[in-house]
This record gives C-alpha cells, sequence and structure tokens, in this order.
C-alpha cells in the first residue's frame, strides 16, 4: 500500500517532473530514508527512475496507464503470499511429506487470481480518482 501511495503521490506531480523523497515521505508520513529505499525496489522493476540534482527526486518510467497494480506488488513484495513453511517438514510423516504437493496448486490458483485482479488496475486509475 505504501509502495501505490507513494507513486499515486509522483503520478499526481502537474508538470511530470521529479518528486523528492521528502515531498512523498510527507504524504506517507514517514522518514524520506524509508521512502528512498522503497524507491529502489522499484526503480529496479523500471517503474521510476531516479533524477539527480538540486531539482531531483523520482519520476514514472513510463505512463501511469500503463503501470498496474500487479506490476508494484511484484515490485515490492519478496515472496509468494502463502508462504508454506521456514524450514522443510519432516518427509518421514505421511502429512509433512504431502503437505506441500496438497496444497500447492489451490494456492497457485488463488496468487494468480490476485495478480489478474491487481492486473486490471492501473496507477493511472488510482491517482485519477484521488481529488
Amino acid at each position: 500500500m505504501v509502495a501505490v501511495h507513494a507513486l499515486s503521490v509522483i503520478a499526481r506531480r502537474a508538470d511530470g517532473g521529479p518528486v523528492c523523497s521528502t515531498i512523498v515521505a510527507e504524504s506517507v508520513n514517514t522518514n524520506p530514508v524509508v521512502i528512498r529505499r522503497l524507491m529502489r525496489d522499484l526503480e529496479r522493476a523500471s517503474l521510476v527512475a531516479s533524477v539527480t540534482g538540486r531539482a531531483g527526486g523520482f519520476k514514472l518510467s513510463r505512463h501511469a496507464g500503463r503501470i498496474t497494480l500487479a506490476d508494484i506488488y511484484k515490485a515490492v513484495e519478496d515472496e509468494s503470499i502463502f508462504r508454506m513453511h521456514k524450514t522443510d517438514p519432516k518427509h518421514k510423516c505421511p502429512i509433512g511429506a504431502a503437505v506441500i504437493k496438497v496444497v500447492a496448486e489451490p494456492l497457485r490458483g488463488a496468487e494468480q487470481a490476485l495478480e489478474r485482479a491487481l492486473a486490471a488496475t492501473t496507477l493511472d486509475d488510482i491517482a485519477s480518482q484521488i481529488s
């Protein structure tokens, strides 16, 4: 949610110029360092570009209508939605040996459904609804 908020601040910049991390941080109510870390992830995903210099900051790498919530989610989330185990279950146990295989398909289906739902909404859809 913080990533969507931060990108909405950038997307709403009227002239399309860069927005500094301090302005984004004020809107999100966090520290600019947190925003800069977040922007690194978004930059790696080619969603934002950093602009150096006195009037620098961050701007969108492409039009907000071409950035989906799925793009943003993939850029900032480290793991799948449903984490199975921190450690491997005991394979000698019949449940431990089978549980991951049994639940993998329905969980994969749920993740795909979430991704499809997020892909249906763009950053422009979000930013344009904010007055």
